[in-house]
């Protein structure tokens, strides 16, 4: 009677979750954002842009323009070496957190 009430029971298991699973998601949110933000920039320089050359201000419109795409360039490439520098540090194990998480 004893031993088929023991083998009757239920076993708990313990389920453990890595870190890595946890934030995956918004590791891909902090992705997203960035090319929203990227295009964002875009759009906003464009349409500033835009509205120089339609008050004939050649210089400004270039200037506009250029200015868009390389402060796009700048946020977009920011995120990206932060996140391989990030990756990088992680598989190490040498110094998790030290770029801001």
């Amino acid at each position: 009677m004893i031993t088929t009430l023991l083998t009757a029971m239920p076993e708990t298991t313990t389920t453990i979750v890595a870190a890595t699973d946890l934030v995956s998601g918004s590791r891909a949110l902090y992705s997203i954002g960035v090319g929203v933000i990227v295009l964002l920039i875009l759009i906003a320089s464009g349409a500033r842009a835009m509205a120089a050359f339609f008050g004939g201000r050649i210089g400004e419109t270039v200037s506009w323009a250029v200015v868009g795409v390389v402060v796009s360039v700048i946020v977009g490439s920011s995120y990206a070496i932060y996140t391989s520098a990030k990756t990088t540090a992680d598989q190490t194990g040498l110094t998790t957190g030290q770029f801001g998480q």
